[in-house]
């Protein structure tokens, strides 16, 4: 792809977009988020500064993921009412894309599938198991996800204040997770496997971890 320029609908400011994949940009200099098509550049207003949590990761992190270099480019932020948690969007050394998914600083690398017959929401409720991608997964949580702010680059539409039905589930074994967002039909499925403390490693690592 060749570079990709684009200005800020709110204050004119450049960007430069290096990866095919990204298509929402929050401005670096008044916070304005902005998608594109083939046609045009559009606006969804100024973000929230998202409050920082304990964790490792930050935007701007580089490191090493089983073995594989990356960079933390984004970040989107959720509620699900008791709480939130984080996605952090990856770039890796050759180009592709990943997300890591923080909840009570337990990390997940997932994966978006294509999942015939996914199931609906009604049909799903804590302790429930059903069978997906040859597995058996048990619903741990249905809710109502809130977006609570985004910032840097990602590979997704997503707006502030945004809301949707979802499930989240893991293997009995507590490798896996399987999450099912209904924001849109068909639903978007992420496939993912927890990750121990060794498996991500920051350039920077600070000795409070």
């Amino acid at each position: 792809m060749e570079p990709k320029k684009i200005r800020c609908p709110s204050c004119g400011a450049e960007k430069i977009i290096t990866n095919p994949g990204i298509v929402t940009v929050v401005c670096e200099y008044c916070g304005t988020a902005i998608y594109w098509d083939r046609d045009k550049v559009m606006s969804a207003g100024r973000q929230s500064l998202l409050p920082e949590g304990f964790t490792r990761l930050y935007r701007g992190a580089a490191g090493r993921l089983k073995g594989h270099s990356f960079t933390v480019t984004g970040r989107v932020r959720y509620s699900f009412g008791k709480g939130f948690w984080d996605e952090w969007f990856l770039e890796f050394q050759n180009g592709s894309l990943g997300w890591l998914t923080e909840d009570n600083h337990e990390l997940a690398l997932q994966t978006k599938k294509e999942l015939e017959n996914c199931p609906s929401p009604d049909s799903l409720s804590p302790g429930a198991i059903f069978r997906a991608f040859n597995r058996e997964f048990v619903v741990q949580e249905v809710g109502q996800a809130e977006c609570l702010g985004m910032e840097g680059d990602l590979p997704i539409r997503v707006e502030t204040g945004e809301k949707y039905l979802f499930a989240d589930a893991s293997s009995p074994d507590g490798k896996y997770t399987l999450g099912i967002e209904y924001d849109q039909e068909p639903p978007s499925v992420f496939l993912g496997k927890w990750l121990d403390y060794t498996d991500l490693r920051l350039d920077d690592e600070g000795l409070d971890w």
